[in-house]
């Protein structure tokens, strides 16, 4: 498995409804693939890397360290695209490595350098399979235990309950 999962911001932004959806503009949906990566680090115990493009920004290239340093994301320098960004920690970083991308180029880099590449579905159908507890209140729980108990065993249990609760059976 690997200890880091790289996105590819935009490039999974514009490829999951899930982003264009819920979010009201392109801040929202940042905001909410950084939330997304958070659940992804807290559940899969790996470190989230967001790669978002800022060439167009004045501003140098910065890091924003989240949920003590679980999420890092970085937004690329003046001229410097998000790929140059995912191809340089391809090279840099310890370790094993999943590129989520559905860019065929970053893709060909990733294998290139020894990691492991994943589509933006990919990610969303990780996102899918978290605990009902990661997600968000939107997202109904799939299974509940009651939905599982027989009339009988439902009735029992109530009757447990009420004798716990020192009730009568009447009432």
């Amino acid at each position: 498995m690997a200890p880091y999962l790289i996105l590819d911001g935009y490039n999974v932004i514009g490829a999951l409804d899930r982003y264009s959806g819920e979010a009201a503009s392109l801040e929202d949906a940042r905001e909410l693939l950084v939330n997304d990566a958070l659940k992804a680090a807290g559940w899969t115990g790996r470190t989230v890397v967001v790669v978002f493009d800022a060439h167009r920004s004045s501003e140098p290239e910065r890091t924003e360290w989240r949920a003590g340093g679980a999420v890092r994301v970085v937004y690329s320098g003046p001229g410097e695209l998000a790929d140059d960004v995912i191809e340089r920690l391809a090279g840099s970083l310890e370790g094993s490595f999943t590129v989520y991308t559905g860019d065929f180029a970053i893709q060909r880099t990733t294998l290139a350098r020894g990691g492991t590449r994943a589509t933006p579905k990919e990610f969303g159908d990780l996102l899918d399979e978290l605990p009902a507890v990661s997600r968000s209140p939107e997202t109904p729980r799939s299974s509940k235990l009651l939905d599982h108990l027989s009339p009988e065993a439902l009735l029992q249990l109530e009757r447990l309950r009420r004798r716990m609760d020192g009730e009568t059976e009447g009432g």
